[in-house]
């Protein structure tokens, strides 16, 4: 029960931040400019893919994976002043910089994709931000330093975004 708690917060923390980071940094570095040049294009999808919009909706599925990933150290994480930022730490290096496919922003995509170097760090506003933020609140929440407010707004928040995706998808 223990676990499910938690992968529910872990779950719903990821799924806003992923979904707020997105958009935010998707307007800012217009991201839908960004995917149709040459490269790019060849790796990412386009914006008129409905994988681009119902991508949100499969975050639940990253958030559980994150909590399978946390839960065996979460009380060293828990019981350490800024358990937070270990926590956010061990995300971007191991999850980030050092993941071992050929990803953008990471060692491995820089060496061996044939996507441009300024490319790799385009992303890093958006993937720092998005997991500090995950980070932060999930630990806090852990801790039961954030008010009933907040994280019920947090649920609310989610189930809004998934209708409005949803809907989104469906007038496509």
């Amino acid at each position: 029960m223990k676990f499910l708690k938690f992968a529910y917060k872990s779950i719903i923390i990821h799924t806003l931040t992923y979904f707020i980071f997105g958009l935010v940094m998707s307007n800012i570095f217009d991201y839908e400019k960004l995917f149709q040049m040459d490269i790019i294009s060849d790796f990412m999808r386009s914006f008129d893919s409905p994988f681009i919009i119902l991508g949100p909706l499969f975050q639940p599925i990253r958030g559980l994976i994150f909590a399978l990933a946390i839960w065996p150290i979460r009380k060293i994480i828990i019981e350490t002043k800024y358990g937070w930022l270990i926590l956010w730490n061990i995300i971007v290096l191991i999850g980030i910089v050092s993941t071992p496919s050929a990803a953008p922003a990471s060692i491995e995509g820089m060496i061996y994709s044939k996507l441009p170097n300024w490319y790799h760090f385009i992303g890093y506003p958006e993937l720092l931000l998005q997991t500090i933020t995950y980070s932060f609140f999930l630990i806090k929440w852990e801790k039961k330093e954030l008010n009933k407010i907040v994280t019920s707004s947090f649920l609310v928040l989610t189930i809004f975004i998934f209708l409005i995706l949803i809907l989104g998808y469906l007038m496509m």
